[in-house]
């Protein structure tokens, strides 16, 4: 396989978010044990009301606050007690820092990428989220100029990542896609035929719940900055 170009992930390929929620969580379970309440159960019930919630809600930046409030709701009615609406507040503020916080990149993203470049691979970027956070950390990331075609998604599909493909000039068999996520990044590139690197960093409940993949049909790397080693010629 000759490869011409390389499709990246956002959000834990290249920048750091998952450490971002995590650590929000930690903030917003301590408001919760303030309260008297129970920081385990509550966090417990919000990682699992934040996957289901991907079904109403999507991306978008209202869901992880909103499972953050719910999940206080239902430890308040565990505990026989009534909710208060200044401690909600607090949760949900706790909360919604993640997005305005600005995601660290990943080691070694930017050299990477810069390496990549200088080796004539043509870049492209295809991210998922809420566009407005997505393409604020795109421009926080400093990494924007390094790719030639840039996509913002709700979910990504082999239709989204042909189209991509389409836009840089390659055909699927020239070129790789890099992600995190076997549910995000690695099954949609192999349904779309396009041989993907999956680099087995943190991901969220949600990304988890996935089938299993073909590994020979896939490259697996323990960190970005192992691209530069796979023999891509």
């Amino acid at each position: 396989m000759v490869v011409r170009a390389i499709l990246f992930d956002g959000d834990d390929t290249l920048w750091e978010t998952e450490r971002l929620y995590d650590e929000a969580r930690v903030r917003a379970r301590r408001i919760v044990e303030s309260a008297g309440l129970d920081g385990e159960a509550w966090e417990s019930r919000e990682r699992l009301l934040d996957v289901e919630n991907v079904g109403r809600l999507g991306h978008a930046m209202d869901r992880f606050p909103t499972s953050c409030v719910q999940a206080y709701h239902e430890v308040c009615a565990a505990a026989g007690g009534a909710v208060d609406d200044g401690v909600q507040r607090a949760i949900e503020e706790a909360a919604r820092q993640v997005f305005e916080q600005r995601a660290p990149l990943v080691k070694g993203a930017k050299a990477t990428l810069l390496e990549l470049r200088a080796r004539g691979y043509a870049l492209g970027l295809l991210t998922k989220g809420d566009p407005l956070v997505q393409a604020r950390r795109i421009e926080q990331s400093g990494l924007g100029d390094l790719f030639q075609v840039i996509d913002i998604v709700e979910e990504k599909t082999p239709e989204s990542i042909i189209s991509v493909l389409d836009r840089l000039g390659t055909s699927r068999s020239e070129a790789i896609t890099v992600g995190n996520s076997v549910r995000s990044d690695v099954l949609p590139s192999l349904a779309a035929g396009v041989t993907p690197v999956w680099i087995d960093a943190h991901v969220w409940e949600y990304e988890r719940q996935h089938d299993q993949f073909p590994a020979d049909r896939v490259i697996e790397g323990r960190r970005l900055e192992d691209l530069l080693e796979i023999s891509l010629a």
